[in-house]
């Protein structure tokens, strides 16, 4: 296959056509593609990053993002030739899947699937990256399998959604007064304190208003635990999106 360091194409074919025409209307083309051109900064980052590894697939650009003259000559092609183009870089950045080794035009989807798990991709942008190489190859005039279809991410796998605490469900606090805690508190400033809170190798702390009656801290200590709970659980949904985006983006 090709080149693992760079995973197939996993932006939306409508982004990358997008980007082509983009390119098109310009005079002038840049040296060199990256993210500070004006084309790609209105896009988000994780969709720069996935279309610039898109023009490193197709070796329209080189790894420090110097355009190549396959680029030009694209660029430069009217529609038929373009599809002739396209069409061939298809074949030769997947010849894995065009060069007859494997069933591409009667695969199933698990069939399909197995084959892009070669290139170390998994979750979402497996998925992603099936759709592209679906899109890409009809409009390229190559013949796929009617039986395959992009998979799509199993409800399992999907990251729960952050809590609202516009109207949460508080569960029950655990039997503590504010004397308690006032006991540790330290002045923050004239209308608010500070309660530490020891971590170890590290400082923490709430600050609160003083001066609260005793419903407001029992309903306090009912909202910090819900907050604190399900804070929890959403910032480590973030910090394994993280690492499947940095597991998944080209280096």
């Amino acid at each position: 296959m090709n080149d693992k360091a760079i995973k197939p194409p996993y932006t939306s074919y409508k982004s990358f056509e997008s980007l082509i025409a983009e390119l098109r209307s310009h005079d002038v083309l840049p040296d060199v593609i990256d993210r500070s051109l004006g084309l790609l900064r209105k896009r988000s980052g994780s969709e720069q990053a996935a279309l610039i590894a898109t023009l490193k697939w197709f070796k329209f650009i080189d790894n420090d993002g110097a355009r190549t003259k396959l680029l030009d000559e694209y660029i430069a092609a009217d529609e038929a030739q373009s599809k002739s183009m396209l069409k061939a870089m298809i074949e030769e950045s997947y010849s894995a899947l065009t060069n007859g080794t494997f069933n591409l035009k009667s695969a199933t989807t698990q069939q399909m699937t197995d084959k892009f798990r070669e290139y170390e991709i998994s979750g979402s942008t497996l998925g992603k990256c099936i759709s592209f190489f679906l899109a890409a190859s009809r409009d390229a005039g190559i013949q796929v399998s009617p039986h395959v279809k992009a998979p799509t991410v199993s409800p399992t796998t999907k990251r729960k959604a952050k809590p609202s605490l516009a109207t949460p469900t508080i569960p029950a606090a655990p039997d503590q007064t504010h004397h308690d805690r006032k006991h540790t508190a330290k002045t923050h400033d004239d209308s608010m304190i500070s309660i530490p809170i020891p971590i170890a190798g590290k400082d923490g702390a709430i600050i609160l208003p003083k001066g609260m009656t005793d419903r407001q801290w029992t309903s306090v200590v009912k909202m910090i635990e819900f907050i604190i709970n399900n804070y929890r659980e959403t910032m480590a949904d973030e910090e394994a999106e993280a690492a499947d985006a940095e597991k998944d983006e080209p280096s």
